[in-house]
């Protein structure tokens, strides 16, 4: 019977080549999030962000009010708000 090494994902996402594709995947997934963000802001500081680790990136969606932004919430007066689900539809592929 075949064994897998115990450390093969490890070992795969420390490769050069992997992590640079996942910082251009993650690259594009922020391209995109930027344009949408931007299409529906009038004021405000929201931003995306991208954070590189060692082996990882995020990208992430930056404001006092990203929940809101990204879920949606309730007017003051009850009325729902939909989110604009920025960072789902740009990972979205």
């Amino acid at each position: 019977m075949a064994e897998v090494h115990r450390r093969a994902a490890d070992i795969v996402a420390h490769l050069p080549e992997v992590r640079a594709a996942v910082r251009d995947a993650a690259d594009q997934v922020a391209q995109r999030a930027r344009a949408t963000l931007a299409a529906h802001r009038d004021t405000g500081t929201a931003a995306i962000e991208t954070t590189r680790g060692r082996t990882d990136t995020t990208v992430s969606l930056v404001d006092d009010a990203a929940l809101s932004i990204e879920y949606g919430h309730h007017a003051p007066d009850g009325t729902p708000i939909r989110g604009l689900r920025v960072l789902r539809d740009a990972a979205d592929l």
